[in-house]
């Protein structure tokens, strides 16, 4: 192998390395979720890996007020980079479910009145 190739090699090994692919998880990585709902509180909100059932903590816990309410945004915690399920309950105990997050590049999602159509 000529010289200039094992430099090559080398120059895109410490690149690999230095700068990781935009979807990787790291220790750094913050999640945060918006309620731009207009007048709906949560007290329940529970991450899934997408198709799953496998619902985590309840990041809501993780608020001052152990809520989310409208116009607020929530640290989510505990999770890496992935495509989850959200599972949201109000005060009044209706639970609703939004499929498909992706947190693989996005670092942020939001909850819309949109979203709580199909709450029971």
């Amino acid at each position: 192998m000529k010289r200039w190739q094992r430099r090559m090699i080398g120059t895109v090994l410490l690149a690999a390395l230095c700068f990781p692919p935009p979807f990787a998880a790291t220790a750094g990585d913050r999640f945060f979720a918006y309620n731009l709902t207009t007048s709906t509180d949560f007290v329940g909100v529970f991450l899934a890996p997408a198709g799953t059932v496998a619902w985590g903590a309840n990041q809501a816990l993780n608020d001052r007020d152990k809520a989310l309410d409208p116009s607020e945004r929530l640290a989510i915690t505990g999770i890496a980079r992935g495509l989850f399920d959200l599972k949201l309950q109000d005060r009044h105990g209706r639970i609703c479910i939004k499929y498909g997050i992706d947190l693989t590049t996005d670092s942020t999602f939001d909850i819309r009145d949109s979203d709580l159509a199909d709450c029971r």
